[in-house]
């Protein structure tokens, strides 16, 4: 029933960035949070800065970030698929919804941990873990101008990864 459950989610959440988007699945298919990266990382110099169109955050080095993708960034390990930094940005001043009924919906399908409230470049976030596909994940959702953040943290014990700590104090919103 979990799957069957897990399966129409992941269902629903294409057909809405699919109807959002007007792309094809082959030119808006990304990185999954539990898999590889899609696309090819962009070469980056350990350490260096990284900057989008949403955000800009200092790589911890030997990691690397995808080139912004409809409003999606992945940060990981060079050559490795996790942990992970996975950055989502929705609406770009439409998005509806809030922050807790998000979060409310991953607690309640994946059993995730009590809300929490989380500050990340001086916005508030809610935050839960749970468990998606056997890993550990930790999600960060926030409205700001109309814009829904997503900020997921993958692998076991990531949110206390010293890197991801360290790239996350130097985010900054655009």
């Amino acid at each position: 029933m979990r799957l069957i459950v897990t399966l129409l989610l992941c269902t629903a959440l294409t057909l809405a960035l699919f109807s959002c988007g007007g792309q094809k699945a082959e030119e808006t298919a990304g990185p999954t949070p539990s898999g590889a990266p899609a696309e090819k990382e962009q070469a980056m110099p350990q350490g260096a800065p990284y900057d989008c169109k949403y955000f800009s955050l200092t790589l911890a080095e030997g990691w690397a970030a995808t080139t912004e993708k409809f409003g999606m960034v992945n940060i990981l390990p060079t050559g490795k698929i996790s942990p992970g930094l996975y950055f989502k940005f929705e609406g770009e001043g439409n998005a509806a919804g809030t922050a807790e009924a998000s979060i409310a919906s991953m607690i309640q399908t994946y059993g995730g941990s009590p809300v929490e409230t989380t500050t990340i470049a001086g916005v508030e976030f809610k935050t839960t873990t749970y468990t998606y596909s056997g890993m550990e994940q930790t999600m960060h959702v926030a409205f700001r101008q109309g814009t829904k953040i997503t900020i997921t943290i993958e692998g076991l014990k990531a949110k206390d990864n010293p890197d991801i700590k360290a790239m996350l104090s130097s985010f900054v919103l655009k």
